[in-house]
C-alpha cells in the first residue's frame, strides 16, 4: 500500500491522491475481528470483509499518504457501505480532498475515499475530518 508522502501544507481542495491496490485475505480479517472481538462465524461462513475491515485499510492507506503534524485531531468520519466484500476480492481506494479551510489558529481537512471492486462499483463511500494545529 505504499505510497509517496505529501505535506498536508501542499494539499489544496481537489487534490487526488493516487489510487491504492488491496486485497483482504483470511489472515488480515483473522487478524481485524481477533482485534475488534467481532464474531469470525458471520464473517468466516460467507467469506467476507467486515465493512469497517474494508474503511479501516483505506484510512490506512489515506494516512500512509500524507504527513500530518503533531497535535493532529481525527474529529469525524462518516462511510456508507454499498456492498459486501468478498475475502480476496481487489479493491481500489480512492481518497480526495473536499476542503481545507483555515479557522484562526488551526486547519480543518476533510477528506473524501471512496473504494471500488474489481468490477469498478463502488463498495464504500465516505469522508473524514482532521484539525490540525498551525505550526
Amino acid at each position: 500500500m505504499a505510497q509517496q508522502e505529501i505535506d498536508y501544507k501542499e494539499l489544496s481542495n481537489g487534490y487526488e491522491f493516487t489510487p491504492v491496490d488491496f486485497q483482504p485475505d483470511d489472515k488480515m480479517v483473522t487478524a481485524y475481528l481477533s482485534a475488534i472481538e467481532g464474531d469470525k462465524r458471520i464473517y468466516g461462513e460467507n467469506k467476507l470483509v467486515p465493512p469497517m475491515a474494508v474503511a479501516a485499510l483505506a484510512m490506512a492507506s489515506m494516512a500512509e499518504a500524507i504527513s500530518l503534524p503533531p497535535g493532529t485531531i481525527h474529529v469525524s468520519q462518516e462511510f456508507q457501505f454499498l456492498g459486501t466484500v468478498s475475502i480476496n476480492e481487489s479493491l481500489t481506494s480512492y481518497a480526495r480532498v473536499n476542503r481545507k479551510i483555515e479557522r484562526g489558529k488551526f486547519h480543518m481537512l476533510t477528506i473524501e475515499i471512496n473504494v471500488t471492486n474489481q468490477n469498478n462499483a463502488k463498495v464504500i463511500t465516505g469522508e473524514t475530518s482532521f484539525i490540525l494545529p498551525l505550526a
